[in-house]
């Protein structure tokens, strides 16, 4: 075996590793998107129901688009998104939505978002 049948062989084991973690790093990615869809499908089946609900009240649609545009506007931008922050009980720090504790004090921070705390928040 020369240097170049060597050079090769280690290219090779190379290529197949990597190829490897490709493969588990799809199966991941696969796994994240099933839950993604599941809260997608939640959200689907709480705006659905909040929908019928408020056209049973008497809400009709312009209303509706009028309260999305003042919810989005809350966080200063007129973009689609809205991102809220949270003020922990323990410390009254203002932390992500993301945090499920403190990161300061370590209280367990409580979701005021009705559809958060569906989600185990």
């Amino acid at each position: 075996m020369d240097l170049y049948d060597f050079f090769q062989n280690f290219r090779i084991s190379e290529v197949s590793r990597d190829a490897g973690q490709a493969k588990s790093h799809a199966r991941a990615n696969e796994v994240s998107l099933r839950g993604l869809q599941d809260q997608i499908d939640h959200l689907s089946m709480v705006c659905l129901a909040m929908s019928e609900l408020l056209e049973e009240i008497g809400f009709n649609k312009e209303m509706l688009l009028a309260k999305i545009q003042e919810i989005d506007l809350r966080d200063g931008k007129l973009d689609g998104k809205y991102t809220p922050s949270i003020d922990c009980s323990g410390c009254g720090r203002t932390l992500a939505p993301r945090h499920v504790t403190c990161l300061y004090c370590g209280t367990r921070v409580k979701s005021q978002s009705l559809v958060q705390s569906q989600q185990g928040r």
